[in-house]
């Protein structure tokens, strides 16, 4: 304890000296230094990247944390407080995280004394979350106490119609078993209930949301606005063709094909929950009459169990027809839920026994899905967000667009769109409200600070281009203006990959060009928390550094390559070191990219294993109004010196998914929370009422992420290269002497 003392107060010191020279170069303090020292940095240096690409975490980290004691020798200056300032960050993160296991532990049993459950599971998820053995936190008695109760009572709670109570309660439970599964079907079913409410009686779940928060102390909800919310227009135009063909092709081409028998249990599952569910009433009258109820769950619970009880039997597209048919025929005798509905619903419970990433598109969905893989989307260009108040505030007016030119500003209050009331909007039901067909007007109505009478702005909606690739730090009015360099002194980048759309590539090269014609000796690659989007976007990303060879397969559940992806032919970045961050929410087309580079020792990946999305969906249009996007292959990576490539996908059986960095390093639930919000306001930038640039002396500046340890997966990937550039900016310097 004495020494660890003693290391956090040497490194506070260092920390203290980083801070006034935030991320300056190596000070090479001496022109002469001795061909030993020289050496020994050098040696030291390799020793690092071959730790770290071999996938050694600790001796990596642990060779970062100690210099060779020659290097003063070398003049490494400020490298030598940026280990210091490390090492005091690490230390004090793992004080940090001590400090704060007791404190969760106390408020866990705190809140069990009184029967708050929700704030003990909460505490419980924490201390999960910051323990090393995560197994003794399962295994606590108080903890598996806690579970008991908490089952308990979510059970009553789904028992007497509190929805919401039911669904929170197996939502922290399985935060807290997420990797056991344990209560995944509860929460399922749960979600589906919720879903189902804010579809068809959404006022209704206004209400239940109300009167949760009267119960917990905070301020009453705004009156609850009906704009866009009529079922009947969204579910227009689906027919039962679209669930007979939907479900009929899920069937036989479903990567791990599933069989028809397994949909049809999850189907007739679905519209048993919508049945159950009493508030639905209020927009399916049929449901409040008991009789009728009764002989429509009791048909689907013999349903259920006839198939169940015959699970080696091959149920195929006829017997789909036929099962539907028997449904539809005796809803139109008792509970007469309404056909787009109960086709709504059923599809929608036998393609939740695919996968997470098989669905229907229904005609309501069908234009935000196309949005999520363009380089564009139609509006003004601004980001909204709801306020603690539940108000609609603009988040940042993007540069260029109608928004920005015609004097939005941060910081706005949206109070009308077309004359219509945004209070007690959902910020779906704004988005809906202000997004639309290029060239067509809509009229915002703002509310700004210092300005009494509020602000009517008509803008021509325009396509607003989507940009993927961010820098270090925001340096004009225009969302491509980056300063590039994370530690510019010493030439190494920073550049963030959010999604892959049509435009990522293309971004991505300029990035680099910039980079590459100022020096770029090191590059730090930030993909966490990226989703991920076009398999084009992740090969041509991956080409930029890897010059030939495999990329990708895509095989089917029996093995079979059906298609590969190779590297593409271009410019490609120099040969310099270079860091992947990624983290639990990198995703995808992100993985490929990881992995690829990984593979092909071009990269050392650094931060929390990804999440598991390494599957191919196939779009299958239903008509002009719907489509369905099913599972059809796995992604499988190049591999490594000869050896099979991994599966990335997290399969209902997996022990291993996603990728696995080579250089773990955690991030506590504080840290994450402090650095996302320093990184979003860093990026914001304020426009005057002519659309033109303000500086904002308020903006925080990004180096803090790294000086004040706020994020350690940044600061570890840094080190690392800086490991690298420093010592060979040195050994160049003793070969030219």
């Amino acid at each position: 304890m004495r020494e660890l003392m003693r290391t956090v107060r040497r490194s506070a010191l260092a920390s203290g000296l980083a801070l006034l020279t935030t991320l300056a170069p190596a000070a090479f303090a001496q022109e002469t230094a001795t061909p030993e020292a020289t050496t020994a940095l050098l040696d030291w240096s390799r020793e690092i990247w071959t730790a770290a690409q071999t996938g050694k975490s600790a001796p990596a980290i642990d060779l970062l944390e100690r210099l060779p004691p020659q290097t003063e020798e070398a003049g490494v200056g400020d490298l030598a407080l940026a280990v210091e300032r490390y090492k005091g960050n690490i230390a004090k993160r793992e004080s940090d995280r001590a400090q704060r296991i007791e404190e969760v532990k106390a408020d866990l049993e705190k809140h069990a004394d009184e029967n708050e459950l929700l704030k003990a599971l909460k505490s419980a998820i924490e201390w999960h979350t910051l323990a090393t053995d995560k197994s003794e936190v399962l295994h606590s008695p108080k903890v598996q106490l806690l579970v008991d109760q908490a089952v308990s009572d979510a059970k009553a709670a789904e028992e007497k119609g509190a929805w919401l109570d039911a669904h929170a309660l197996y939502n922290h439970l399985n935060v807290l078993f997420e990797e056991q599964r344990t209560y995944e079907a509860d929460l399922r079913r749960l979600s589906q209930r919720l879903l189902m409410l804010r579809l068809y009686t959404p006022e209704r779940l206004y209400q239940m949301r109300n009167v949760q928060r009267l119960a917990e102390g905070e301020e009453a909800l705004p009156p609850y606005n009906k704009i866009g919310e009529d079922w009947h227009e969204k579910l227009a135009g689906i027919t039962e063709q679209m669930l007979t063909r939907s479900m009929g092709n899920a069937s036989v081409s479903h990567v791990d094909r599933v069989p028809m028998s397994k949909m049809l249990v999850g189907a007739y599952r679905a519209v048993r929950t919508m049945a159950t569910t009493d508030d639905l009433s209020d927009a399916f009258p049929g449901l409040a009459d008991a009789p009728a109820r009764e002989t429509f769950v009791r048909f689907t619970d013999e349903r259920i169990a006839a198939i169940q009880e015959k699970p080696n039997e091959e149920w195929d597209y006829g017997d789909l027809i036929e099962s539907y048919k028997a449904l539809r025929n005796l809803n139109s005798a008792t509970v007469k839920i309404a056909p787009e509905a109960l086709i709504h619903e059923f599809t929608n419970g036998g393609f939740g026994e695919l996968d997470d990433f098989s669905a229907v598109i229904w005609p309501d969905e069908m234009e935000q899905f196309s949005r999520t893989t363009e380089g564009t989307f139609k509006g003004v260009g601004v980001q909204i967000t709801l306020n603690e108040a539940l108000e609609i505030k603009v988040v940042t007016p993007l540069e260029g667009t109608p928004a920005a030119r015609a004097g939005i500003r941060a910081g706005d209050l949206i109070r009308k769109v077309d004359g219509d009331s945004t209070l007690g909007m959902s910020l779906n039901q704004a988005v809906e409200r202000i997004t639309g067909p290029a060239g067509t007007p809509v009229t915002v109505t703002i509310e700004r600070e210092g300005v009494e009478e509020p602000i009517d702005f008509t803008l021509t909606r325009a396509e607003i281009p989507i940009y993927s690739v961010k820098g270090w730090r925001r340096v004009g009015a225009k969302e491509t203006q980056w300063d590039w360099y994370v530690d510019r002194p010493n030439q190494i980048g920073y550049a963030r990959i959010t999604q892959f759309n049509t435009n990522t590539t293309q971004e991505m090269r300029a990035a680099l060009n910039s980079m590459t014609e100022s020096g770029l000796k090191g590059l730090i690659l930030d993909m966490r928390g990226n989703p991920g989007g076009l398999l084009s976007e992740a090969v041509g990303i991956s080409s930029l550094f890897i010059p030939d060879g495999i990329i990708v397969t895509q095989e089917d559940n029996q093995g079979a390559v059906r298609e590969k992806q190779t590297a593409v032919k271009g410019p490609r970045i120099p040969e310099i070191p270079v860091v992947v961050l990624i983290n639990g929410g990198s995703a995808s087309a992100s993985e490929i990219v990881a992995g690829a580079l990984q593979d092909y020792r071009k990269a050392v990946l650094v931060g929390d294993r990804s999440f598991g999305k390494g599957s191919v969906q196939n779009v299958f249009v239903l008509g002009p109004k719907a489509a369905f996007k099913l599972t059809t292959q796995y992604y499988r990576l190049p591999g490594r010196e000869g050896q099979p490539g991994r599966l990335i996908h997290k399969r209902p059986d997996s022990t291993q998914w996603g990728i696995d960095p080579d250089v773990e390093v955690e991030v506590l639930p504080k840290q994450f929370g402090e650095a996302f919000q320093l990184r979003q306001d860093a990026d914001i930038v304020e426009f005057d009422d002519a659309g033109n640039l303000v500086e904002n002396a308020d903006r925080p500046d990004p180096s803090r992420l790294i000086t004040e340890g706020l994020d350690p997966q940044l600061e570890t990937g840094l080190l690392l290269i800086q490991s690298q550039v420093v010592p060979a900016m040195i050994g160049a310097r003793a070969e030219a002497r």
